[in-house]
């Protein structure tokens, strides 16, 4: 398969992420199971009923239609994705250098995958300097700050949900220094005894907080009405 369009969208095309500090670009892929694979394998039902690929542009027919084919390219022609990736992320990474600018890349939009590692570790592609990556997860195990083989700085913030576990890998994750997103009806001071900053300000926040911050989000469009768990009422 192939997929002649660009795979990376504009930070400025998200009404969070045009507020980054640092240029953007964001990768959203179609967050359901595509060809087989599933795209978010740890999403509770909150968060798929909750879901943000619907949300702004998400709900035109054409913008999930892109999404989809999108997707259908990193399932069905990996090694061609990870080269166009590659490519599009180097050209816009260039452009900033020679301004003397970092650049922030989120390769999870609307996803869940070993993206970024694959990319490094596994492709071993060469990614400019000055690229910093960065994503939300619901995999404990992806969750923390980390400095990839290649040098490049990797921030990701675990996603906190309704399933019973995840309180518990909420507080283990932030005791250790990690960052947690929780969605909140309005957003508190604190929760567990951890600072709550607004997720809101902007979606590379994370890239400079502390260690053992909490970012929290508004319940927006579905996740108004939820009564799974997945938001916190105060």
């Amino acid at each position: 398969m192939e997929y002649n369009k660009k795979l990376l969208s504009a930070g400025n095309t998200n009404a969070k992420t045009v507020k980054n500090e640092l240029p953007t670009k964001i990768l959203y892929l179609h967050p359901s199971k595509i060809e087989g694979k599933e795209i978010c394998p740890f999403a509770s039902e909150g968060c798929r009923m909750s879901c943000l690929n619907l949300a702004g542009r998400g709900v035109f027919k054409n913008v999930q239609n892109a999404r989809i084919e999108r997707t259908k390219f990193y399932v069905l022609n990996k090694f061609a994705f990870y080269d166009k990736i590659q490519k599009e992320i180097n050209s816009f990474a260039k452009y900033y250098k020679r301004k003397g600018k970092n650049v922030a890349i989120r390769l999870n939009g609307t996803s869940d995958q070993p993206i970024v590692e694959t990319l490094i570790i596994a492709q071993m592609r060469h990614i400019e300097n000055n690229v910093i990556f960065y994503d939300y997860t619901k995999n404990p195990k992806k969750a923390g700050t980390r400095v990839l083989p290649s040098g490049h700085k990797y921030v990701v913030t675990y996603s906190y949900s309704e399933k019973k576990d995840s309180l518990q890998n909420s507080l283990d994750i932030l005791n250790n220094g990690g960052l947690v997103a929780v969605v909140f009806n309005k957003l508190p001071k604190t929760w567990n005894g951890y600072n709550v900053v607004d997720g809101d300000a902007s979606d590379d926040l994370m890239i400079n907080l502390k260690p053992g911050t909490i970012i929290g989000l508004k319940a927006k469009g579905k996740a108004i009405n939820d009564k799974s768990g997945f938001v916190i009422h105060i």
